[in-house]
């Protein structure tokens, strides 16, 4: 089993790889070019399906949707708050 690597050095890895190529980049580093193709074959297979999760939103639209939600969370948090207190307020009528 061979050395583990964290995130960063991977991509400063890569990186490095994009620059030189590789082969060179592998040997500066000292680790297996294998290696180098397996983690840049991830990181594109990441991409993908990022791409794919985002469905070609951009930034914009991706930040104006998580506006959008948050103030439907905080609608749906004030709803529940507001049936939980009818909820109380009929359970102690119930009681008398």
């Amino acid at each position: 089993m061979g050395r583990k690597y964290s995130e960063e050095e991977r991509r400063e890895a890569l990186k490095l790889a994009d620059e030189i190529g590789a082969a060179a980049a592998a040997r500066r580093l000292g680790i297996n070019e294998d290696t180098l193709y397996g983690w840049r074959g991830r990181q594109k297979k990441q991409r993908r399906v990022l791409e794919e999760e985002l469905g070609g939103r951009s930034e914009a639209e991706l930040l104006a949707e998580i506006k959008r939600l948050k103030s439907e969370l905080q609608q749906a948090r004030a709803d529940v708050e507001i049936l939980q207190e009818a909820v109380g307020f009929f359970a102690k009528s119930r009681k008398k």
